[in-house]
């Protein structure tokens, strides 16, 4: 069967298994079944959006306006198609891991993630809800949710990229956050 794996990095031949930057993952080579999913990972994000329907259809959710235009748009990437000896799957639909280094058959360049995952949408592949159109519980929640993450990663005193993207992106989380930890 063949999987695939989306990186940043173009010209790889070789797979090698590798610790996800933002995530407590363990060191495997990660892939799957899905094209649409795999090209999500075309960028190294803080935080994956995406979900399943009660139908099994892949969705992204956009959790702050622009979100897909602001995070993919005119990032290149490498689309990889492999086909490992040997898989386990994870909790994740649709993902698999190798904990062995695994050989790439093939390399798509992905001139702009964006665009092929608006491709993707066009073709029925996958489900892009925009910000715009999310209900106002749903907005409620992903607020709660970063205030956590921001909580959780002790983004007001640890300074530097992370921080800045959720204080960027999540100013009413952040905000939130703000306030709890000031004196009264």
């Amino acid at each position: 069967m063949a999987f695939y794996h989306c990186s940043p990095t173009a010209g790889l031949t070789l797979l090698r298994p590798g610790k996800p930057l933002f995530s407590e993952k363990p060191a495997m080579v990660y892939m799957t079944t899905l094209y649409p999913m795999a090209l999500m990972y075309g960028i190294q994000n803080y935080e994956y959006t995406y979900g399943y329907t009660r139908e099994w259809q892949i969705y992204l959710d956009e959790y702050f306006p622009d979100a897909l235009a602001v995070l993919y748009r005119g990032k290149s990437a490498s689309m990889y198609l492999c086909s490992p000896e040997k898989t386990n799957p994870t909790r994740i639909p649709n993902e698999v891991v190798s904990p062995e280094a695994v050989p790439v058959l093939r390399e798509e360049r992905i001139p702009d993630v964006y665009q092929a995952l608006l491709e993707q949408e066009r073709l029925g592949a996958l489900v892009i809800r925009r910000y715009s159109a999310l209900p106002q519980e749903t907005k409620d929640w992903i607020r709660k949710v970063e205030a956590d993450t921001i909580r959780q990663k002790h983004l007001l005193h640890t300074p530097g990229p992370m921080a800045d993207y959720y204080r960027t992106h999540y100013p009413e989380s952040w905000e939130m956050v703000e306030k709890e930890s000031s004196p009264t």
